[in-house]
């Protein structure tokens, strides 16, 4: 069967990170759709496991790929509001065909997306993803069967499955035993139930903040220092030892701290790193992205770690973690990724759990602990790209400027220069494109974010 309709997919950000679009501006009923059928056509008759974060555009498109993969003959494992790192977890742990996570990750409410989980709970690679965008051009849908067999079923139980696996990884009796206040914001979203029961089974009194999941998202979802600013009074007010907000799915972590409030985002990855590393063999692998701070080379030489840097993007990153048979990763957005844990992707529990494991094992605050790390001094900026203006002829004007001593483009341009890295690449999930870069001082990171200006406006 073929459908002579062709969808005009330039509005939607289609990428490793799948596809996400804004509701009836380019990801509407009709693109969803053909989506959805192009999935279920990819899971050949198995079962497909669905997860999908508060929105108020969840239901109907979960009702929307939950009617497609039925009418393929596929089964349907639904877990409803639950994190991405459960959902992926689940995949693997259930042995399915594959999934979809219903979540527009950080990006605002009048967004959705679909993000495309592949056997063993990995995100789609390049060529799944091509695959699947080739059905939709050509249009080449199975017809819907009559009598199909699959079924609809609940994953609750599998749920548990991935908590208990996180839990494995840590000393749940010492932390227990420290009866840890926690602070947690789940900026409403998908980790506002989950996440809070995680930490009662580790025995934390649990104080929660924009935990109802009503889809209004009371705070910028993406939670990074200055958009959890709001929150602070609260943190505060609590007398929590430690705090943790998350995205709207929940596989980005970021912490409050007693005496600094909200930290940045690039020191979740370090802190969890710091506790792994403690007790790895020497000469292990830790695999970040291009665009991650120096922080985790730091705690690499601590311990005798080599700190390999990949592509953008989880899928990216997993995928350099397997080739090197790493023992850890992430990216600095605050994503923690334990190769471990069945959803072998950014997950908050698994960052939760290993920092408060590193509390409860050294007896050290949340405070001391990240002053034992080097001073952060990094910015990143997201600027649209100038009319007429490619991204070559961008690259190309930052070379020129900053006269790099080491150079790669595997990912955009990553730029070493004197102690000081910049990344200039699009984004994955927003039109846009993104210039991160870390110095050793203050002073310094002024004077190349100077430069950097001068090289986007000129």
């Amino acid at each position: 069967m073929r459908f002579t309709k062709e969808y005009d997919l330039s509005s939607l950000m289609i990428s490793i990170s799948g596809v996400r679009g804004k509701i009836g501006q380019g990801f509407g009923l009709e693109e969803a759709l053909a989506f959805s059928k192009s999935f279920a056509f990819m899971m050949n008759g198995g079962t497909a496991v669905i997860g999908r974060d508060s929105r108020p555009s969840g239901p109907y498109l979960e009702s929307l790929l939950t009617s497609a993969l039925l009418a393929s003959g596929n089964s349907v494992l639904t877990l409803g509001l639950v994190p991405t790192p459960t959902t992926k977890a689940v995949v693997n742990l259930s042995k399915a065909n594959g999934g979809i996570m219903i979540s527009a990750s950080h990006n605002p409410m009048d967004w959705n997306a679909f993000k495309f989980i592949s056997k063993k709970g990995f995100f789609f690679s390049a060529e799944e993803n091509s695959k699947l965008l080739s059905i939709i051009q050509n249009g080449s849908y199975p017809k819907e069967q009559i009598s199909p067999k699959g079924y609809i079923d609940s994953g609750e139980d599998y749920i548990d499955l991935h908590l208990s696996s996180v839990l494995k990884r840590v000393n749940v009796a010492k932390i227990k035993k420290k009866k840890f206040t926690v602070f947690v914001d789940a900026v409403g979203g998908a980790g506002s139930y989950v996440v809070p029961k995680f930490l009662q089974m580790l025995g934390c009194k649990v104080v929660a903040h924009n935990c109802n999941p009503d889809g209004t998202f009371p705070r910028p979802p993406e939670p990074t220092a200055a958009a959890l600013k709001s929150v602070e009074p609260y943190f505060k007010k609590s007398k929590a030892e430690i705090g943790f907000a998350l995205d709207p799915d929940a596989d980005r972590l970021v912490l409050f701290s007693p005496k600094r409030g909200a930290v940045s985002e690039e020191y979740t990855l370090p802190l969890a790193l710091t506790n792994v590393l403690s007790s790895a063999k020497k000469k292990s692998k830790v695999v970040v992205n291009l665009s991650t701070s120096f922080l985790n080379e730091e705690v690499g030489s601590r311990f005798g770690a080599e700190v390999i840097r990949s592509k953008v993007g989880e899928a990216n990153v997993v995928e350099e973690m397997i080739k090197t048979k790493a023992v850890f990763g992430g990216e600095g957005n605050g994503g923690v990724i334990d190769p471990t844990i069945p959803s072998f992707g950014r997950d908050t529990l698994s960052g939760i759990a290993h920092i408060l494991n590193l509390m409860a094992e050294t007896g050290k605050s949340i405070d001391t602990l990240l002053d034992e790390l080097p001073s952060l001094y990094m910015d990143k900026k997201s600027f649209p790209l100038a009319k007429g203006m490619s991204l070559e002829s961008l690259y190309e004007k930052f070379k020129s400027e900053f006269s790099p001593k080491v150079i790669s483009e595997k990912d955009g341009l990553w730029m070493y220069v004197s102690d000081s890295w910049i990344h200039i690449r699009p984004s994955n999930t927003e039109p846009i494109f993104r210039v991160i870069t870390e110095t050793k001082s203050k002073s310094d990171l002024e004077t190349t974010l100077k430069r950097v200006q001068q090289c986007v406006e000129s």
